[in-house]
């Protein structure tokens, strides 16, 4: 038997993620995970609407879609899975029925949140770092009591202010407080202790403006406190009118989003954010650039967008460095510059933002012009980013030292890395460690481990598992045969457009000879086969001769059905 890497038709186009380019300077560099995570799903009704917020562990604004046969909104999170297992919450109110999520696909990963509606519905997605907030207005709706909303989280996003265009400054002044931010109290607020509270009360009391600032988002995270946006705002009113900049800097979060007000005031936003920059705030430079190059709320202007984000950039704020790189990566505001590109994602990558690592890696691997890959700094990015947690990278390591460094393969190199990733389930370090077993690279050959790993990635959607897995069954190798779990398996990557499955499916199916509707379906496969697998064709025409008329005709269809169906939708 022989195992190998199968080439999936993947009849989705390719969507571009672009992590930074909608969110706001709310990294938490150091806290960054390996693993994209939707963290909470949250429900707050409002007298005009609805609001669901999505809290991440690593900023990300999804694209929304209304799907209609039943009415929805679908959001997708592309290198994203769910901390909790597909949470759901019951809404029945006004035209929404219910909020949940669920992982939609395995490897690559994607996240996907879900509207239940019941009828069609207007929708606005903002995003803030961290925090996705969807804003669903109700055309005639009643006051509606939220006493028991879930707890948020604050943090940051993006803008839609409406100012004047007014040029960053030649010099950003030095912050009044450089060593603390608004995100910085955000998470000493989450790290709050129930002993902590009455001290931090006594002095927000006092008039202490960072005690105000932490007990203001704590409140809001619902910490150890029910919730309470109105006192929390008042609370950084007090804080920010003493100059106090992270206070200054969350009331730009707080009316950009709409937190503690009734719907989102991004004049003021925008006051708040230029109080705070003038103060020396990198991270409400970084802000106030992506409301302009987001246009939301003010006219869209890149230029000055690029100029602020440049500004911050300059002074060390990492997340303008990342977004400045993937705007002359994307070359859509200003002519594409790879060079620029590069120069701005290695000094993000210098402030350890794993995703500027990752990328930085995989420019080094695969360049996207015509410079010659290097693939030991890609190795050094790469072993980087398993430094900080990147289960990602430990597996696209496995990947490079089996594919070879200069043509050598280092399979012992390739089982250590694959077997890091596949101990946090990383179902392509799975597949990649069982295949080493299956063949005996870098480990003793041991056909039933290999079976165990396939087994375990094929679980999480992995194809290329569910192949091998399929052919193992199919042939008795590591495990008992087992005709209808191979036709199982492979009938999964077969839908995906695995020629090979397709072609190993309808091959299973032609010898089922006592089942008319089985061998229809080998047939359609077959067919679909055809063009890649040679073998498929003398089986085709034997089978042809043992079936009606009516029955090729009805495979013809199904094939015809298949096609149409998966055909490339420009839109996903």
């Amino acid at each position: 038997m022989g195992f190998e890497e199968p080439v999936i038709v993947r009849h989705a186009t390719k969507v571009l993620v672009v992590i930074c380019l909608c969110f706001c300077a709310s990294l938490n560099i150091q806290a960054q995970t390996s693993i994209a995570t939707i963290e909470h799903l949250g429900v707050t009704p409002k007298p005009t609407g609805l609001t669901v917020e999505i809290v991440l562990s690593a900023p990300f604004t999804p694209q929304g879609e209304h799907v209609t046969n039943p009415d929805r909104l679908v959001f997708d999170f592309p290198g994203f899975r769910l901390q909790a297992a597909n949470p759901q919450i019951p809404v029945s109110n006004g035209p929404v029925r219910k909020v949940r999520a669920a992982l939609f696909q395995s490897n690559p990963p994607i996240a996907r949140v879900v509207v239940d509606l019941k009828e069609a519905v207007s929708f606005q997605v903002k995003s803030a770092g961290k925090n996705v907030v969807i804003e669903i207005p109700y055309a005639n709706s009643s006051p509606v009591v939220a006493d028991s909303r879930p707890p948020a989280t604050l943090a940051v996003k993006k803008a839609e202010p409406d100012p004047p265009k007014s040029s960053p400054p030649a010099h950003v002044p030095p912050a009044a407080h450089p060593s603390i931010s608004a995100y910085k109290l955000q998470d000493k607020a989450k790290d709050l202790k129930l002993e902590d509270l009455q001290g931090l009360e006594d002095k927000a009391a006092a008039g202490d403006p960072e005690a105000q600032t932490t007990l203001a988002l704590a409140l809001h995270g619902a910490t150890l406190l029910k919730p309470d946006d109105v006192q929390a705002l008042r609370l950084l009113h007090k804080a920010a009118d003493q100059g106090y900049v992270a206070a200054q800097e969350s009331l730009g979060i707080f009316y950009e989003i709409g937190i503690g007000i009734e719907k989102p005031a991004p004049e003021k936003a925008l006051e708040w954010y230029r109080k705070a920059i003038a103060q020396g705030s990198l991270d409400a430079a970084t802000n106030m650039a992506l409301m302009y190059l987001d246009g939301n709320g003010v006219p869209r202007d890149p230029p000055l967008a690029i100029a602020w984000f440049r500004k911050a950039a300059e002074g060390g704020e990492a997340t303008a460095q990342y977004n400045l790189a993937l705007i002359y990566a994307r070359g859509k505001d200003v002519p594409q510059d790879y060079n620029e590109s590069l120069r701005w994602l290695t000094a993000a990558a210098d402030h350890d933002v794993l995703p500027a690592i990752t990328d930085l890696a995989s420019f080094y691997l695969h360049p996207p012009d015509n410079r010659r890959a290097d693939v030991n700094r890609a190795i050094h990015y790469y072993e980087k980013a398993a430094g900080l947690g990147s289960v990602p990278a430990e597996s696209t390591l496995g990947d490079i030292f089996a594919n070879g460094v200069d043509g050598k393969p280092d399979y012992a190199q390739a089982v250590i890395w694959y077997r890091k990733a596949a101990e946090h389930r990383d179902p392509s370090a799975q597949f990649g460690l069982a295949l080493r077993y299956a063949i005996g690279q870098g480990v003793p050959l041991d056909l039933e481990q290999a079976f165990r790993l396939f087994q375990a990635a094929a679980d999480q959607g992995e194809p290329r598992a569910q192949y091998d897995l399929a052919t193992m069954y199919e042939e008795g190798k590591g495990t008992p045969a087992d005709a209808a779990l191979a036709e199982h398996y492979f009938q999964l990557v077969a839908e995906r457009g695995m020629s090979q499955a397709q072609f190993r499916l309808g091959r299973l199916l032609a010898g089922k000879k006592g089942s008319r509707p089985d061998q229809v379906s080998a047939y359609k496969w077959l067919m679909l086969a055809e063009s890649t697998v040679k073998d498929a064709s003398p089986i085709l025409v034997e089978l042809r001769k043992s079936l009606s008329a009516g029955e090729i005709k009805d495979a013809e269809q199904q094939v015809d059905s298949w096609r149409a169906a998966h055909v490339e939708n420009p839109k996903r």
